[in-house]
């Protein structure tokens, strides 16, 4: 198993995503910026900023010994804790909150500051649920959609300029746990149920298909699409596993499982300059790769396993930066950590 770098943050972190290229006044090709949640006592959005791997070797390779991983740049209260962040574009962050709110951020001389939000998810009586994760319409457009789900059974669909124009349906009696965009038109959602729904977004109020894995009984704590093939999805479940789908049959797809960790799945996604790997992080205080493109059997595939010596809890969120040459990875944990994996190698490989 290899060893994660720790950061305390003193927060525990829920969520993390890396901003693209000039996402601050102060980007430049040697430093990058990502945007971390937190919940419980501190709940903030902080920007930070660490050093491009591309740019090291010998002696200006990062060490924990003499600096820190990250630089704190600024941080913003946020109205409930943070359940999940999603890049809108260059200098534009949507938020998830346990209040049910979907939140804009604007990212503007290295700060954080509140566009807009409204809140797309409520219990029957009214009170908020939480919003349990969200995503971008993948189109080049600046009125893209933002589909998000919740513990109210919902889908709410929010127009990033018009959050007034609000659209929530009840699709699912459990929670849903994930949405994704397989393509500009197709949304893709997982459930606590242990189900996927395909929806289309012209007819948002019916489901298109529904997939269970009829050999076991999961939970699904997530769900991911594949970059350039939108008939693959996984999932991340509550036993640890994660499960590879083939939907190009909608009558009978086909099913890969990896029984990569010892306790639920809280992430899981498509490398997104390697997708023959998938990544994972788990309540197991641990993250996987998983290389399920290969013509090993199942039970045999190679997974490398990433975890933090002075990180006991559970490791919540990750995410992988595709603009360097280099490996970068960065999470967050329950401990009150940023874990971060770089190489300086462009020559890096995972296994």
């Amino acid at each position: 198993m290899n060893t994660l770098q720790v950061q305390p943050v003193a927060r525990k972190v829920t969520s993390v995503c890396w901003l693209p290229p000039r996402a601050g006044q102060a980007y430049t090709d040697t430093e990058l910026f990502f945007v971390t949640g937190s919940s419980a006592r501190h709940k903030e959005l902080v920007l930070w900023t660490t050093d491009n791997p591309d740019f090291e070797s010998g002696s200006n390779k990062l060490s924990t010994e003499d600096k820190s991983l990250a630089k704190l740049v600024s941080k913003v209260t946020h109205d409930g804790d943070v359940h999940d962040i999603a890049v809108v574009s260059i200098d534009v962050i949507a938020t998830a909150s346990s209040y049910g709110t979907i939140s804009i951020y604007d990212i503007q001389s290295d700060s954080l500051k509140l566009r807009e939000s409204v809140t797309a998810h409520r219990f029957t009586n009214g009170e908020p649920a939480v919003s349990t994760a969200l995503s971008v319409q993948p189109v080049n457009s600046s009125d893209a959609d933002i589909a998000s789900c919740g513990e109210d059974g919902k889908i709410a669909y929010v127009p990033l300029t018009r959050l007034d124009a609000l659209q929530a349906y009840e699709v699912d009696s459990t929670v849903v746990t994930g949405v994704c965009w397989p393509t500009p038109s197709q949304v893709a959602a997982s459930t606590r149920a242990g189900q996927i729904k395909i929806f289309d977004r012209r007819s948002p109020a019916e489901v298109s298909a529904v997939f269970v894995d009829t050999s076991n009984s999961y939970s699904f704590e997530c769900i991911a699409s594949h970059p350039s093939q939108s008939f693959r999805l996984a999932t991340g479940a509550d036993t640890g596993a994660v499960l590879l789908w083939d939907i190009r049959n909608p009558k009978k797809p086909a099913t890969e499982v990896f029984g990569v960790h010892e306790s639920n799945v809280w992430k899981v996604r498509f490398h997104p300059t390697d997708s023959s790997k998938i990544v994972s992080c788990s309540d197991d205080a641990s993250i996987a790769i998983t290389q399920w493109v290969s013509d090993k059997p199942t039970a045999t595939k190679d997974v490398r396993y990433l975890s933090g010596f002075f990180n006991a809890l559970s490791i919540g969120c990750f995410d992988v930066c595709p603009f360097t040459r280099a490996s970068l990875l960065v999470a967050g944990s329950d401990s009150g950590n940023i874990l971060m994996e770089r190489s300086a190698s462009t020559d890096f490989s995972l296994f």
